[in-house]
């Protein structure tokens, strides 16, 4: 196995995840933690083998929306834009333009993400974006890092829905409180330990957290506008470019991240999604053998051999 360090994390060669041993498999758990995100290159895997490295490498769990996953193995989370010939279209497009961590909304999110490209554009880059939220921990200004510190975030995906056919003739609001109803907004605190390597992270994201414990409105909009205003510039953005063969490792405790596609303007949006190049991407997230932070109750069951 050999790393070399890139922009953030680590790239990873020389090995094959379809054949991997229990302890080379918790080198690359180590090296994850380390490093934030790992990108093992060069791999050649069908979704069977995909899957089976997941189970090993963590405890993977389907996304909660059926629909978004491959109708053949559901662990599979797919991203695409690309229609069969049918016309039908597999998975959902466009998926994860916003910042966030994935699944921060659930009571229990999944802590690491792996994503596997299957077909790429051939004339933009694809890429994805990360923030880590530890080095923005360290760098914000005390009288920000005061107001959150001993409070919680609310986290919710109300916002991030891709409305569906079976939701026409539904308004704003029924839709709001349908997603309420089966995914209700969920407490995290706002600040976390890492239960491996003890570092303080802000939780929290754009896409995913609409509001902060025992503040009033304006105050939690003032708050978690000025941390994601000082969390998205260029000190802190990194950004990873895409190639066949890679698979990507992180771990949401400290990453928040976005599709690198440019936005589609606003004013000719349909037009210019229309025109987008095909993209498909496979994401499987999974939780560790570890609590979401160091203060929560009693870690997870070892992982099994």
């Amino acid at each position: 196995m050999k790393t070399k360090k890139i922009e953030i994390g680590s790239n990873v060669y020389d090995i094959d995840i379809k054949n991997l041993s229990q302890d080379e498999i918790k080198e690359l758990q180590e090296l994850l933690y380390q490093n934030r995100i790992i990108v093992v290159k060069n791999q050649s895997l069908t979704e069977q083998d995909y899957v089976d490295f997941a189970y090993k490498f963590g405890f993977p769990e389907a996304y909660l929306q059926s629909h978004y996953n491959h109708p053949d193995y559901p662990l599979i989370f797919v991203s695409s834009n690309v229609k069969k010939e049918d016309g039908r279209q597999l998975g959902v497009a466009r998926t994860g333009g916003y910042w966030h961590s994935d699944t921060a909304f659930e009571k229990e999110p999944k802590i690491i993400t792996m994503l596997m490209p299957k077909v790429l554009p051939k004339i933009s880059r694809r890429t994805t974006r990360f923030i880590d939220m530890s080095a923005v921990y360290n760098a914000l200004p005390a009288e920000l890092l005061e107001q959150i510190e001993e409070e919680d975030f609310i986290h919710s995906g109300r916002y991030r829905y891709k409305v569906r056919p079976e939701d026409a003739g539904l308004d704003i609001a029924e839709i709001l409180e349908l997603i309420d109803y089966y995914q209700p907004p969920v407490h995290h605190p706002a600040v976390i330990e890492h239960p491996v390597t003890g570092e303080k992270i802000i939780y929290g994201s754009r896409g995913f957290t609409i509001g902060i414990s025992n503040k009033d409105r304006e105050e939690q909009h003032n708050i978690l506008k000025s941390i994601f205003d000082f969390a998205e510039t260029n000190d802190f953005v990194k950004e990873v470019q895409w190639e066949m063969g890679d698979l990507i490792i992180w771990d949401n405790r400290f990453l928040v991240h976005s599709s690198g596609r440019a936005k589609a303007p606003t004013d000719n949006i349909h037009e210019a999604v229309a025109k987008e190049e095909e993209t498909m991407m496979y994401r499987i997230t999974m939780k560790d053998a570890h609590p979401l932070y160091a203060a929560k109750a009693e870690a997870v069951e070892a992982f099994a051999s």
